[in-house]
């Protein structure tokens, strides 16, 4: 598995190499353009105790396919990132398909987390596609909820 940057015109520029999860499921990308930082989402999965139990994290690299760091996202909850977007501190915003947001400092350390199952207002059913607004705002597309 990897990430492909490309020239303006689609040619390919490199691959970035990201480790084989086993799992069919689909990758968030960002950059991050103050740090000039490539941001992928990431979900692995094993058996324990006859359950699968996710790991899920953000990796970070630079243009040149260099790992920078990686966030574990497990620990708040984080089950499976799918969409991601860098707001203009560079923090690391991410949507799970635990029906929550994750916010992240530029650094990797979470912050807070929003959202949770439901149709209510603050709750989120499947949030997908994630970014933000000039004044920090984070603009959340809520599938579950056609919202």
């Amino acid at each position: 598995e990897f990430a492909v940057k490309c020239t303006k015109q689609g040619g390919v520029l490199m691959k970035i190499d990201l480790q084989y999860t086993g799992w069919k499921r689909s990758r968030g990308v960002a950059v991050d353009t103050r740090r000039n930082h490539i941001l992928v989402t990431q979900t692995t999965g094993r058996v324990f105790r006859h359950r699968i139990v996710h790991d899920s994290e953000v990796q970070v690299f630079r243009p040149d396919g260099t790992l920078v760091m990686r966030t574990a996202g497990k620990e708040q909850g984080m089950n499976d990132p799918q969409y991601i977007s860098v707001d203009g501190e560079g923090n690391i915003i991410v949507s799970d398909c635990n029906n929550c947001v994750y916010v992240y400092n530029e650094g990797g350390q979470f912050l807070f987390k929003f959202g949770g199952y439901g149709s209510g207002k603050g709750q989120l059913w499947h949030p997908s596609g994630i970014c933000t607004d000039r004044a920090g705002n984070i603009i959340v597309a809520d599938y579950g909820n056609n919202r």
